[in-house]
Parts: structure tokens; sequence; C-alpha cells
């Protein structure tokens, strides 16, 4: 008996069985010596291939299903395994089946693309598949309710498994980047309905109405209407759904105190976004506000029906990103915006900005409405995955912190960088430096952000337009004090502490480090308090100046430093709180240094030297601080991006 199945060369151990199958963008066949030098004793595949290992078959897809589900004991014939395909509804319609069975005392698993784990996944594949359905057989499960797309379903990831009823909650054209017919797509999803003893089909109309939304109403009868041929009484499936909460990520109301409703929901096709704006919509009598996007590498064709639509229903629309992947943003909100309403909409292409944005246009009675990324946990920048939640971002914001602003930085030139594009737009592993900055700042809830532009200051206002507002550095040699002070008149007056920071080397610092300089700064009771960290190869940073008992004296920076301070590792990384009313006031006094330029460090000095209290929080490490001055370091950076994002 083998020790493990897997269609992943990377995976193979001593004793493994390795189904070599052809992707569209990789070939399994490719890595066959490659997972017999790493142990398989056995590999299977669709070509003619010499190898006493080697077992020729017609469709290695169907050959993994066998295989995954002879070595986990059959677990689907054990089971009533019901499975929902469809173009909308599928998740809600599972939770509800699931629902159901579990409220009238049967015992049930379930598989979703919420509880499926990996990046905008809806069926895992085969084998991960087959090992959670022995997991509900060894729990004792009777019934297991499986979501299954039309990837899953081409791509064979439900191979082998037994089902005993099917549901189709409808069909709409999706996917067709992938499947590139509509029949094609249709001839997929009945293909589950061919292969099981029941199968059940979506209504039109239903007298159900306990949900929101007629849509969500029709996945309650779909589900209904299943568990009444698996034998279920059908006065007693209705009686339950009054206990049934929608799913995670579907039409998810957040809850808040500033009058206006906001909810989360998963729509990212033409028909599911109409639906649950015209329900959004007969819910207010105010504004209704849409924030969505469209995915990159996707079906092209929905994107200017989906501006259409929303611009049609919606009051205002705002265009935004949604897993671009290796598309140009401007080009997919381009389509989107090519058959919309004019004047009822806006683009912006950072998600999170395009969010604080429709936050800050509602007022008492409207509603909000963020649509595509639903329950997901990451966005797709060029083959990243990148941490994100819709949710998540709703909440920072919507706790907002009116006592603290933040100025960034991000008028520099970057000439060491010798590439044409402003240093803000140059890429971290597929999004723009500064967008890091922007987020971390909006996850600590810091609303009101001033950006301080310069070169080619246009460039970088049509990246991050959106909630914040942009001052211009007239003076291009003019230092960080010059750019900080042309920030001053957007700072709020109400606002107590004013971070400052710089845009080209804040991508890594994580919010919560953000909230504990914060904290610290407010302990502290301090005019000033700077971040900084110690580096072995401090090569073109400002150093901390203490004298010999440790006491701060001041910052200087590298080409105005002796070598004697050269030597110093400690430096200064860029992140500063002020006391906004002593900066305001103090800031004019900042004098032009020996090159020509106003240091936003001599602010230290002029506190330290009038006895004011100026506090130091040093960073444990460099792990979230990354100066960004040259092509190296741009390299270096993606690489500990990398590592962060755990690809390396």
């Amino acid at each position: 008996m083998y020790k493990g199945i897997t269609s992943d060369s990377r995976e193979v151990k001593e004793g493994y069985v390795f189904v070599a199958i052809k992707g569209r963008t990789v070939d399994g066949h490719d890595y066959i010596d490659a997972a017999i030098k790493k142990g398989a004793i056995k590999v299977y595949g669709e070509r003619d291939i010499k190898n006493p290992r080697y077992v020729r078959v017609a469709d290695s897809r169907e050959k993994l299903g066998e295989l995954a589900s002879e070595f986990y004991g059959n677990p689907s014939s054990k089971l009533t395994v019901i499975g929902v395909t469809g173009t909308k509804g599928k998740t809600t319609t599972c939770h509800i089946v699931y629902h159901i069975l579990t409220s009238l005392g049967k015992k049930a698993g379930l598989i979703s693309s919420i509880t499926s784990p990996g990046f905008h996944v809806t069926t895992p594949d085969v084998v991960s598949l087959n090992k959670d359905l022995k997991k509900m057989v060894d729990e004792g499960c009777q019934y297991a309710v499986i979501e299954v797309s039309s990837h899953g379903i081409d791509q064979g990831r439900v191979a082998g498994v037994k089902f005993e009823a099917a549901a189709l909650t409808n069909i709409a054209p999706e996917h067709l980047d992938y499947h590139k017919t509509l029949r094609e797509y249709k001839r997929t999803k009945f293909s589950l309905l061919k292969q099981t003893k029941i199968s059940v089909i979506g209504r039109k109309d239903t007298k159900i109405d306990v949900l929101p939304g007629k849509f969500n109403n029709l996945n309650a009868q779909l589900a209904v209407d299943v568990v009444i041929k698996l034998g279920i009484d059908e006065k007693d499936a209705v009686n339950t759904l009054k206990s049934f909460g929608l799913p995670e990520g579907r039409l998810e109301e957040v809850r808040n105190d500033k009058g206006f409703r906001v909810f989360i929901d998963f729509a990212h096709t033409p028909d599911s976004l109409e639906a649950v704006l015209k329900y959004l919509r007969s819910e207010t009598s105010g504004k209704l506000i849409s924030v969505f996007g469209c995915a990159g590498e996707r079906d092209r064709k929905k994107r200017s029906k989906m501006g259409k639509i929303s611009t049609q229903i919606a009051d205002l629309s705002v265009f935004t990103a949604e897993d671009p992947r290796t598309e140009d943003i401007f080009a997919i909100l381009g389509s989107m915006k090519s058959n919309a309403v004019e004047n009822k909409f806006v683009a912006i292409p950072e998600r999170g900005e395009a969010i604080a944005y429709a936050l800050s246009m509602a007022k008492r009675g409207d509603i909000i409405g963020i649509f595509g990324k639903g329950h997901e946990k990451s966005m797709s920048y060029q083959g990243f995955e990148h941490p994100w939640s819709d949710k998540e971002m709703v909440i920072s914001l919507l706790e907002e912190r009116k006592d603290i602003l933040a100025t960034v930085l991000v008028a520099g030139k970057g000439m060491r960088m010798k590439h044409p594009r402003p240093k803000v737009l140059r890429e971290i592993c597929g999004r723009p430096m500064l967008s890091y900055t922007l987020e971390n700042l909006r996850r600590v809830g810091i609303s009101d952000i001033t950006v301080v532009v310069g070169f080619r200051k246009n460039e970088v206002i049509k990246r991050f337009c959106g909630a914040v507002e942009f001052a211009v550095q007239k003076n291009p040699k003019g230092g960080t004090a010059d750019a900080a002070k042309a920030g001053l008149p957007f700072v709020s007056k109400e606002s107590g502490t004013l971070i400052v920071i710089n845009g080209d080397d804040s991508a890594f610092y994580k919010p919560e480090t953000i909230e504990k300089v914060i904290k610290s700064h407010a302990e502290a009771s301090a005019i000033i308090t700077f971040v900084s960290l110690i580096k072995d190869k401090p090569f073109g940073l400002g150093r901390v100046i203490r004298n010999d008992d440790g006491v701060l004296l001041g910052i200087v920076e590298e080409k105005d430093a002796t070598d004697a301070q050269r030597r110093i590792k400690e430096i200064n990384s860029g992140l500063y709180l002020f006391d906004k009313k002593w900066f305001s006031e103090n800031i004019a006094k900042v004098k032009k240094g020996p090159q020509g330029e106003y240091y936003l460090v001599d602010l230290v000095k002029i506190a330290v030297d009038s006895g004011e209290k100026v506090n130091v929080f040093q960073l444990p490490d460099d792990g979230e601080w990354q100066g960004v001055n040259t092509p190296e370091q741009l390299m270096e950076a993606e690489e500990k991006m990398e590592k962060r994002l755990g690809y390396a």
C-alpha cells in the first residue's frame, strides 16, 4: 500500500504515488523524473513514457479521483453526498441545506468556498476532498454537503465522488474566460446532475420569505426542495429557516453607529450585482453607494455590463480593484467605465481608498454595498496573494481616530533608483510601495491622510486618488521638512497627533506596530516620538546621536555626518509622531542644511535643545523596515515581502 498520493511533485515523499496531470500552465508529466527521484513508487499519466514505475491511463484526473477515494476508504460511498452547483447562490444554498439537516438532528459535514482552505477556492482538490470526507465518516456524519464549481467539475476535483443528490441554483454567463462558450459552461454544470440519483433545479419563484432579498429566498427554496427529496418533511425544513443566518460575506451587514448601513456581498457577476443592488435600493430612502471591481484574467465581457448596471441602480458607484492579477488596473477600470452612466461613478484604483471614499461620502440613512470579495481573505496582484478583507478594512475605517492624522511624504525624485517613474509607484510583489503605507495607516483607523507629492505628481495622484488629500511640494530640493510643511494646510484643526511618514520605506510596518508607536507616544506624553532601529550596515541613513550616557542629542543625516557619526548603527527609520500644535509652531524654525535642504530631523534637535520630551521607539529588528533608494534595495524589499507572504 502506498503512503500517500499527490499530483504535485513538490509534495512527493518516499512511498507516494504521483499522478501527472496536464494543466493550463503546468504539465505534471514534465515532473515525473523529479517525482521518482523523491521516492514515488508508482506514477500515472497520459503520455507514452517508458519507465518501470510508470502506468499510462486514459484520463489522469479520473485516475487521481479513483486513487484518492480508494486511499481514504471510499468515504463518499458511506455518506449521503449532496452537491450544489450553479452560477449564483451556491454557497448560501449549501449552508442552508447544512443548517436544515443539523437543525433536525442529522449529523452533517459542509465543504464550501468559505470552509475550503486556499485562495479563491470553491471546491478543494480531489485528494483533500476525500480526506475531508473520511474525516466526516470518522466523526459519524450521515450527510456531506459540497459546493461544486464548474472549475471543480472540469478539473476532476470531484472525480470518483459518489453523489446521492445534486442541485443547480441557476445558470448565467460566467467563467467564459475558462469555458470559452456558454454552451460548454452549461454542459459542465449539468454533467454533475447527470451522475446523481436525485437532481433538483432552482425555481424562478417562491413563497418563502424569511431571508433578505428574493435571490436568497430562492436559494432557501432550492435547499428545501433538495432535502424533501432526501426524505425530510417540508414543514420541518421550512421551520428551520427562521434560525438561519446568512454565511460570511453574503449580504453581511457591518453594524456601526454612523447612521448609515454597510453591507458586504460576494456578488461578482452582472446578474448577482443587479439582484443585490435592487434589494439594497428597496431598503433605503437615502443614497445607495456601490463599491466593486472586476477580476483580472477573468471574463472581460462582464466588466462594462457591471459598470452599467451599478450606475443605473446606485446613486454613486465606486469602481476599484478586485484581484487585478497580471492585468493593468487602469485597463480594467477603463472597461468598467465604458458603458457606465456619466457623472454617476468615480474610479479609485486602491480598494482600501475606494472603501474609505465611500464611507466619507455616506450620510445618515444611506446604504453602502461593497461587492466582489465577500468572505475572501486575499487579493491577487501579479501572482502574489496579499492579505485582504473587506470587512476588516470597513471595521478599521469605521473606528476612525479623529485625534490622529497622517502626512505621507512621497515628493522625492528618487535619483538613485535610475528609473523614470516616481519611486513610490515602483512595485513590491505586485503592489506599488505606497499602497502598503496607506493600507497600514487605514488599518489603525487613520481616516485623515495627506500625501505630499512632487516629482511626476499627476501619476501618483491618479494611482492613489480617493479619500486622501494631496499637497504639492513646490521646491523639488526642499527636503523632508519642506515637504511636511507643504502638507500643513490640509491638517485637521481637531487632531492632536500628527504622524509624518516616508512613503518609500514604510511598506513593512505592521498595523499593530504602528499602534504600539502611537501608544508609546501617548504614554510618554512626548512632543515627538520617532522610530529607530539598529542596522549593521546603515549606509545612506540618518544616525541617531546620543551622549555617553545614552541621552538623545538629535539625528544627523549621513551626508552631513562626521566619520565618527557614520559608525553609529542606530538609525532613524523615518516614522515620526508629533504633537500637532508644537509641530505647527516649530516647523518654520527649521533652517536650511549644508546640502541646501530642510531636514525634518532638525525638529528633534529643536525639541531636545528646548527641553521638550522626545521619545524613541526602537524596532526589535529590521523585519518591519526597508529603505528603498536603489534598484538593489528594491530587490531586497521584493525578497523580504515574498518571505512575509509565504513565497520564500
